[in-house]
């Protein structure tokens, strides 16, 4: 288990966080070092052999040119010229006659120049002559009608006189039968429809060969055996000339027309055990392109010490990332250390414990955050004792004008039956009257009743108030249907109505006026008692709002009413918070007292009153 709980800190799990996230970064990036540089070394390479292949381009191209040159040269010859004068009307015995001397200029020409391996003089109704340095055409002219004199190149060497038309792909025995076996080969012809200087008519073909082996020695004499093959194909893919004999007249890897590829590109492809990559270049000479295939894995030594670099960096920047990530996450989380430990000491009942060392980044205000806390919560329970401790206060208070609710209800009903008697009806209404409004103190407990319970209590007080000052008080109550069911402290406004009698019996006016009204504005309830005494001063207002605030309010003139303006304004607060309470508002004529309380709405009805018995 002791792995599982070292895992489970804070400073062990940034640790392996950061080294993950290190790792999965680093080997990215290695990979993406490791890629870029792969495909560094094969752009490289193909630069490299785009350059090679221009040059190859351009030497076939010379080639090319120069036997352009030497056929023309050759034709120029006066012998030449004798063949081809009037060709057309020579019998077949003249045409053979010519052998000879064509024969001497062939072989002058191929001994002058080694890349010619054969050439050939054709005429439609005659055959052809001309053969190699050692072996002269002995074909018949009936088989050269059935063969070259039907063929696709003659009809392309008639239809684009007198340009020069290279057919690749053509085998020595095309020409003559009797080359089979080893001395059987590809050729590269060069063909061209020809004429006598002075004859208007194209009445012969000149064909020059090469010898596929000599255009392969171009390009294939430097490559070695495991830097794959290179070879040149047509249009459709079929290969013409080859570093590999065997390949010659195959379909290659790349088919020109159906890549529909610019004029150097590359590709991969896996030919038989080998992924290879395919690099194509086309000629300028003809449509054939020069194509190479390469071993991808030809790649690998070139890049065996970028994998060993990258291997090493890698295990060196691991390391490093460790060693700083260790360190640096130590000296990081010790705050975050230190602040575990004063909340476990916290948590066991400590309180006010802070911290000295304070970070200057997000932590430090997280510590900041946290000292104000602990120093809060001991303020909080300080606060909180000292109102648990008012309300105690007031409970004693409020207990202390208490009497045994039996002992009381006994005595009221054994008056009011001894008024009944005597036919004392004003006697037994203020005892009904007191029952009514004793009820309420002895019989709920609970600390809120509804407005109009409240409003019965004060009917019930202001009917005795009357017995004792001959009905001298004139109560008016202004209170909406809507907000009776208002939920309010009980007992607030009778020390309030008996302030305003006790007020308006200091006037020398007959009898006093009070008036209790109710306002709703928003989610505040304000109730008001207004009486027609001999008011308040704006002083003594200020005086009395102040003292309401301290705790310590006293109104002038003021009798003992029980708990007092004090004990009303402390409850409200207790209840609803410092934003409620009472406080006295000028007015013309009497004084103005305005309760502030939360509108809290209740379905729930009071107890109904005590009535009197006949």
């Amino acid at each position: 288990m002791r792995p599982l709980t070292g895992f489970r800190k804070l400073g062990t799990q940034m640790l392996v966080y950061v080294m993950l996230i290190s790792l999965i970064v680093l080997a990215g990036f290695s990979y993406f070092i490791y890629s870029f540089m792969q495909n560094m070394v094969r752009e490289q390479n193909e630069r490299l052999l785009q350059q090679q292949f221009q040059q190859l381009d351009h030497n076939i191209g010379s080639l090319v040119s120069e036997v352009d040159r030497l056929s023309m040269l050759f034709l120029r010859d006066e012998r030449i010229q004798n063949l081809l004068y009037g060709i057309a009307d020579k019998t077949e015995v003249e045409f053979l006659q010519s052998k000879n001397d064509v024969q001497n200029v062939i072989d002058d020409f191929i001994d002058n120049y080694g890349y010619i391996d054969s050439i050939y003089i054709t005429s439609d109704n005659l055959g052809a002559v001309g053969g190699s340095r050692d072996r002269t055409l002995v074909y018949s002219k009936e088989e050269w009608k059935k063969s070259f004199f039907s063929s696709e190149p003659f009809q392309r060497t008639i239809e684009r006189y007198p340009e020069l038309i290279l057919e690749p792909g053509i085998r020595k025995s095309f020409y003559n039968p009797y080359l089979t076996g080893t001395h059987d080969g590809y050729l590269i012809s060069l063909m061209r429809g020809t004429r006598a200087i002075y004859d208007p008519n194209t009445s012969a073909t000149l064909i020059f060969n090469i010898d596929e082996r000599y255009l392969a020695s171009l390009y294939a004499a430097s490559l070695k055996p495991d830097e794959g093959g290179m070879y040149i194909v047509d249009g459709s893919g079929k290969i013409l000339s080859s570093s590999r004999p065997e390949q010659i007249d195959q379909q290659g890897a790349f088919v020109p027309n159906a890549a529909n590829t610019g004029s150097y590109g590359s590709f991969d492809e896996r030919s038989g055990e080998r992924d290879m990559q395919i690099v194509y270049y086309r000629m300028s000479a003809a449509d054939w392109y020069l194509t190479k295939e390469i071993p991808l894995g030809q790649y690998s030594a070139q890049i065996f010490a970028v994998q060993r670099l990258v291997a090493v960096v890698f295990l060196l920047s691991v390391l490093a990332i460790f060693i700083a990530s260790y360190f640096w996450l130590r000296r990081m989380t010790r705050p975050l250390r230190l602040l575990a430990e004063k909340m476990q000491d916290m948590s066991r009942g400590e309180l006010g414990v802070t911290m000295r060392h304070i970070p200057g980044n997000e932590l430090g205000t997280l510590i900041r955050r946290f000292n104000e806390m602990s120093l809060s919560m001991v303020e909080l329970v300080e606060k909180n004792n000292e109102i648990q401790e008012k309300k105690r206060e007031l409970e004693i208070e409020a207990l202390q004008y208490q009497i045994n609710p039996h002992f009381l209800y006994n005595t009221l009903n054994m008056i009011r039956w001894m008024a009944a008697i005597v036919k004392a009806d004003n006697i037994v209404g203020t005892i009904v009257a007191l029952g009514n409004l004793l009820r309420p103190v002895f019989s709920k407990k609970d600390p809120m009743c509804p407005l109009r319970d409240e409003l019965d209590y004060l009917e019930n007080y202001l009917t005795i108030a009357n017995m004792r000052f001959n009905d001298g008080i004139k109560f008016e109550v202004g209170v909406p249907e809507e907000l009776r069911n208002c939920l309010v402290p009980r007992f607030i406004l009778q020390p309030l109505i008996e302030n305003s009698i006790a007020a308006g019996r200091r006037t020398d006016e007959p009898g006093t006026e009070i008036a209790v009204r109710a306002f709703e504005e928003g989610e505040t309830l304000l109730l008001t008692v207004t009486d027609s005494g001999e008011g308040l001063s704006a002083g003594e207002i200020a005086e009395l709002n102040y003292g309401l605030e301290l705790g310590e309010a006293t109104r002038p003139g003021e009798g003992g009413s029980g708990v007092g303006l004090n004990n009303v304004n402390k409850r409200i607060k207790l209840y609803f918070g410092e934003e409620y309470g009472i406080r006295f508002v000028p007015r013309v004529r009497g004084a103005e007292v305005v309760v502030t309380l939360p509108v809290v709405r209740d379905d729930g009805f009071g107890s109904p009153p005590m009535k009197a018995e006949a």
